[in-house]
């Protein structure tokens, strides 16, 4: 240190937490002529936010320059009674640098009185270790003048603070990264944020390991001041059903004095990382009083009942129940709300803002009761101030605490209309603690039902099917859930609808087989020939029918023909004797490996390639022309099959014959047929006829039928095939769990 040190008179610190200071001439008090009376504020957040190790001062010492050349060192600045600081400079001119805390550095800089640069004071680089070793690194500085008596300095710590806040539910952070961090940086704070351009970035990294990071919020580092480039963040989460998410978001700059908090939200896939920033300044006892970033004001809100607000006022938690209240928002003059996000049932709307600290805006929220299975979410209520965002209130809208995975969606109204047929598992139940659940079936058909599930409080939501059920005919089927406490008291009542649709079937060896070919649009129930319609009486069967109707009616009965991907059916037509499919194209999808359901009405499907051979013996069968036939399939199973043909006329134009293949198992018939598929433009083979099949990419099965003038037979054949040769579709049932009677 130099020899000309001038240590006149002595010098106090005191870091200041109480509200209401007094102004700087009540702290003046009697001095010598020429002495200056400092207040020397250390920053901090409000209460709970700063630790005592960041707010403590251990040491102070202070450099004044004048024409950018050091003049005075101010050494080892002790506090005295009043916890006030004392300065008589040689000259009431220049500028006074304050650094706290700094001993280690300044004994390092070797600074010396007459030679030492303001340059070369503004260049002195240190790590963060250094800047964080014997408390926090601070800096402040005042200007002399001759009439300066008081003087008060706001000292800004020389590294920034990043938290990590994962407080919400149902997201457990598992590590994290930041990258480009330069591990030094000026003590002294420059007009913009910078890093000495020759030391190398690093990354910061955090492994949580076997316990994850969840439900707390925690200071993870503390980093230089830095600017000109991205500074990258990157979290692995894992959120309640177990997925693993990466979370990304990044800073533009990290400035010192700053805490920056990276905010996990959400849950589930909604799940999200923000930065949130704060200056280090004391909420409670600065000068200027708190600066107000985003909080809410309780006293001036009204609240509906059972929304709550953290202690913090940033976060507003709002019941599953339906809710209307409106908030009070505080923030800084100059600022403005921007309302970041939805969720449903609920309606945000921001109103006139005021002028002042005293209120940033009013805030009406209004919230619909939320269903079982709903999820927790997010409405973030930004403030504005420029182009940055400086603080956010976040609005919470909790679930309904019974839990509800599968199908079923319950809309406002507290009903789930599924508005089409559909059967099995349509859900699970979960209750909490203290509530029971019955059930309510409108009408006599027991269309659904609620059994116990493996754990306590969860119930599987089943519906059924009936075959043959003489009431599918698009009906609308209800059933009601009641739940309530134990003593019945508090009862909802949500509501499960659907339409009761089915197709003619037959069981043969535990399928159910559907009895016709699928026409028109293969979604459309009313497009098929319904259970109502059929035909055929239980007395009869398919087999005979189609050997003496109509014409009309065995058209009507052999369907459409179908191309994988196009759920509409392409209708036989003529031009002349020339006969075709209307809309048939060049290219389609493939049966084989889409989904069996996708070209099949809902609860039905495309067959497999077991569902066809349990008709055969092989791959490549000739049932002849047979008017009774016996054989074992390849199972070794009994089966009965009869053949026969029959020509049809279409429009008065001849289509030529027509091949009628039957079934018999135990009793049962099944008959398979149908006009024959199109292979190329306006081209058929009338009597091959394609049946749909799954899983396979090239392999279907087919009927190669002949007249029985030809002799060449009728053979029932598994083989290669174009996929977009157009098929017959014969759909099977789809396993259901629960058959009604």
């Amino acid at each position: 240190m130099s020899k000309i040190r001038n240590l006149i008179g002595v010098c106090s610190l005191m870091i200041l937490f109480l509200c209401g200071c007094n102004s700087d001439n009540d702290i003046q008090g009697r001095l010598p002529e020429g002495t200056i009376g400092v207040r020397l504020i250390a920053s901090g957040m409000a209460e709970g936010e700063t630790s005592d190790a960041e707010c403590r001062v251990n040491e102070v010492e202070g450099f004044r320059f004048e024409e950018g050349v050091l003049e005075e060192i101010f050494d080892r600045l002790n506090p005295d009674s009043e916890g006030t600081c004392h300065l008589q400079p040689l000259q009431m001119r220049g500028t006074v640098y304050f650094l706290a805390n700094a001993g280690e550095i300044i004994r390092k800089a070797a600074l010396q009185v007459g030679q030492t640069t303001l340059e070369e004071f503004l260049d002195l680089q240190a790590t963060v270790d250094e800047l964080t070793a014997s408390g926090m690194v601070m800096t402040g500085r005042i200007e002399l003048d001759r009439e300066m008596i008081s003087a008060t300095v706001a000292m800004k710590r020389c590294v920034s603070r990043i938290d990590l806040d994962s407080s919400f539910e149902g997201v457990k952070v598992n590590n994290l990264k930041i990258k480009n961090i330069v591990p030094s940086g000026y003590v002294n704070e420059r007009q913009e944020a910078q890093s000495p351009e020759e030391i190398d970035p690093t990354e910061l990294m955090k492994d949580f390991g076997e316990e994850p990071f969840e439900n707390r919020k925690e200071t993870l580092f503390y980093v230089c001041e830095q600017g000109g480039r991205q500074y990258d963040v990157e979290l692995m989460v894992t959120t309640a059903d177990g997925a693993w998410h990466r979370l990304k978001t990044s800073f533009s700059v990290i400035k010192r004095n700053t805490i920056y908090t990276l905010k996990v939200y959400g849950n589930g896939a909604d799940a999200r990382v923000e930065v949130m920033t704060d200056d280090w300044e004391n909420g409670i006892s600065s000068e200027s009083g708190q600066l107000l970033k985003g909080l809410i004001d309780k006293n001036a809100s009204e609240l509906s009942e059972g929304v709550e607000i953290n202690e913090r006022g940033d976060t507003v938690f709002v019941p599953y129940q339906e809710s209307d209240f409106q908030l009070s928002l505080l923030a800084e003059e100059g600022t403005r709300l921007i309302v970041d996000g939805m969720a449903e049932g609920v309606n945000v709307v921001p109103q006139v803002a005021a002028r002042g600290l005293q209120q940033l805006a009013k805030v009406s929220v209004s919230s619909s009761r939320k269903m079982p299975g709903s999820v927790q979410e997010y409405i973030y209520l930004d403030v504005y101030k420029q182009n940055v965002c400086t603080g956010r209130v976040v609005l919470v809208f909790r679930p309904n605490p019974i839990k509800l995975t599968g199908k079923i969606r319950f809309d406002g109204n507290a009903v789930c209309d599924f508005n089409t047929y559909i059967d099995g598992e349509l859900g699970i139940l979960t209750l909490p603690e203290g509530k029971v659940l019955k059930t309510e079936i409108a009408g006599t058909a027991p269309w659904m039902k609620v059994e116990a599930g493996e754990t306590a409080g969860t119930y599987r939501i089943i519906a059924g099917w009936k075959p043959n059920d003489p009431d599918a005919d698009g009906r609308v089927q209800e059933a009601r859930l009641l739940i309530a406490d134990a003593d019945g008291s508090r009862q909802e009542t949500y509501t499960i609808k659907r339409q009761n649709w089915g197709l003619p079937v037959v069981n043969i060896n535990g399928t159910w087989w559907c009895k016709y070919n699928l026409r028109g649009n293969v979604k459309n129930f009313s497009d098929q020939i319904l259970i109502k319609n059929d035909p055929v009486s239980e007395e009869s069967n398919v087999f005979e029918y189609l050997k003496t109707c109509s014409d009309e009616d065995l058209l009507k009965a052999m369907g459409d023909q179908y191309q994988a991907g196009n759920q509409d059916g392409l209708k036989l037509t003529h031009e002349g004797d020339t006969f075709y499919y209307e809309g048939y194209q060049g290219t389609s999808g493939n049966f084989g490996t889409m989904d069996p359901t996708e070209m099949a009405p809902d609860g039905y499907q495309i067959p497999n390639y077991n569902n066809y051979r349990f008709f055969t013996w092989n791959e490549n069968c000739n049932l002849g022309y047979n008017t009774w036939g016996v054989f074992n399939n390849g199972l070794g199973q009994r089966m009965n099959f009869s053949v026969a043909e029959r020509t049809l006329v279409v429009d008065g134009v001849e289509y030529g014959t027509i091949g009628l293949y039957d079934f018999v198992y135990n009793n049962t018939h099944w008959t398979i047929f149908g006009l024959g598929h199109q292979w190329a433009d306006k081209s058929i083979s009338n009597m091959m006829v394609l049946l749909a099949t799954y899983g396979n990419v090239n392999n279907t099965w087919l009927i190669e039928g002949y007249p029985k003038s030809d002799g060449r037979g009728n053979w029932f054949k598994y083989s290669n095939n174009n996929a977009q040769k157009t098929r017959t579709i014969r759909c099977v049932k789809t396993p259901v769990e629960y058959i009604y009677e």
